[in-house]
């Protein structure tokens, strides 16, 4: 991660991921309302992961049971949210009932319109990771395929269920990436920044609690708490102006630090996948 942020051209990778975050945070409204967006990523991933890598004899393994049994060891969502989750993804047609041998099953199968959205959200991380690593260029392009596709789920979902969290080495943030729109908040807020700079912003930039309440769907209460929390904690302090605020050193680090982790998080779980369908490309005919 170290060498990650200090590659060339890191801070403006780190604004376009904060572009893209943004971008796909407001166009999941109907989704926001049920979980916060880092707890929905992780959701689909698991979803998707047990769909492709749930059952050893290459059918589909995602149901309802094993979602729900998953999504409760990772401490990710109540059994309840998970169901709530679901019917939203079935009646939003992200999700479709499969037939089963076994009928006190409930399997599900995600929908082109599902994995058109996981895509989006993975080819938004390749084209800032691009900016630092330009090898990422062929893992966005063989999003394309469904071997490959099948191959970096399992990649983004082992590591995650087998303990890792990318906010391990900037825990204080943690509680902050928790809430409803929390990482959108601040990168919008950081993306009022100059574009030329480091990134966060090192000066004081604008602030606009009813911009923020308006672009995030969540009520100005909800952003001034958690404006003055981050104060608390001396990650962020409001002023000189009233319309202003400054991201403090630690807040910038951290926000940096979780960037430069997805990047690696992404790079690695890409050549990984790689690796992968490269094995299973039988070799020439002599």
């Amino acid at each position: 991660m170290a060498s990650m942020r200090a590659r060339p051209g890191f801070s403006a990778a780190m604004r376009e991921q904060a572009r893209g975050v943004v971008a796909l945070f407001r166009s999941n409204t109907l989704l926001n309302l049920l979980m916060n967006d880092r707890a929905r990523a992780l959701f689909m991933v698991v979803a998707l992961y047990l769909h492709h890598h749930g059952r050893a004899d290459g059918k589909p393994g995602l149901t309802v049971g094993a979602l729900k049994d998953l999504c409760v060891r990772l401490e990710l969502c109540s059994r309840g949210r998970c169901e709530a989750m679901l019917a939203v993804l079935r009646a939003a047609g992200y999700l479709a009932p499969a037939q089963s041998e076994d009928k006190r099953q409930r399997v599900l199968v995600p929908t082109d319109t599902l994995v058109a959205l996981q895509t989006e959200r993975w080819r938004a991380h390749f084209d800032a990771i691009e900016m630092v690593v330009p090898e990422v260029a062929r893992y966005r392009g063989l999003l394309e395929r469904p071997d490959f596709v099948s191959a970096f789920v399992g990649a983004l979902g082992e590591p995650y269920i087998a303990g890792f969290r990318m906010l391990h080495h900037a825990p204080r943030l943690f509680p902050f990436v928790e809430r409803n729109g929390g990482v959108a908040v601040l990168f919008s807020l950081a993306l009022e920044g100059p574009e030329e700079g480091p990134f966060p912003p090192t000066d004081p930039v604008r602030l606009s609690i009813n911009a923020l309440s308006t672009q995030f769907g969540v009520s100005r209460k909800h952003v001034l708490t958690l404006l003055r929390d981050l104060e608390a904690e001396g990650l962020m302090r409001r002023g000189p102006e009233p319309d202003r605020v400054t991201f403090l050193p630690p807040l910038r680090e951290g926000l940096q630090i979780m960037t430069a982790t997805i990047f690696v998080y992404f790079v690695q779980a890409g050549e990984r996948a790689l690796a992968a369908v490269e094995r299973e490309v039988p070799a020439p005919a002599n």
